[in-house]
């Protein structure tokens, strides 16, 4: 807008030369409005606050996790535990690695869609305890068996359960099974070894 004297402007509408704050021009006495830049600032003031409200009203559903199974004392959860509910629990599918093999041994992936991304409560004997401490193997009864299900260790108390272990003992672990493969076979992250 072109101010033709100090302290004045044009009508928006007659283009009638008014005062500056001027709300209604006094010859054609339509309002002068407010301009785009202000309209443009409450536009995105409100929809700030709607995604501060619509965010904190999504975060009470998500803070509460359901750690009832969980050996862990540090404090950590698993991915599956963040995602389950408070009020659910996990249940834990009962299997032995011998059905587990057998099955991968028929059909590959048939064995995937039975056991990949499943909460699993496996036994088998223990047949490896890495130097590391950051897995052990648990195979079927067959002595010969080389492969079987790798179970990850997840934290300090689990690594002292297992140096109290020995090869060839039977164990019982609970997890969450995140692999399957013809060549390594199982691969399951411990929740707790039992």
């Amino acid at each position: 807008m072109k101010k033709e004297l100090d302290g004045t402007k044009r009508c928006k509408h007659c283009q009638t030369e008014i005062p500056v704050g001027a709300k209604v021009c006094p010859n054609c006495r339509k309002k002068q409005g407010m301009g785009c830049l202000p309209k443009i600032l409450i536009a995105v003031a409100v929809v700030v606050i709607l995604a501060v409200i619509g965010s904190s009203m999504g975060s009470d559903d998500s803070t509460e996790v359901s750690v009832e199974n969980n050996a862990d004392t540090s404090g950590t959860q698993t991915e599956a535990q963040a995602e389950a509910p408070k009020s659910e629990k996990i249940k834990y599918e009962k299997c032995s690695v011998d059905d587990m093999m057998e099955l991968l041994n028929k059909n590959a992936a048939k064995a995937s869609k039975t056991y990949k991304d499943k909460h699993l409560e496996v036994t088998g004997v223990l047949n490896n305890i890495d130097s590391d401490l950051s897995y052990i193997d648990l195979v079927n009864e067959d002595e010969f068996a080389i492969i079987g299900v790798q179970c990850y260790i997840q934290n300090e108390e689990q690594e002292d359960q297992v140096l109290e272990l020995e090869i060839g003992d039977t164990v019982t672990v609970r997890g969450t099974c995140t692999d399957v493969g013809e060549v390594m076979g199982y691969s399951l992250d411990i929740e707790e070894i039992k």
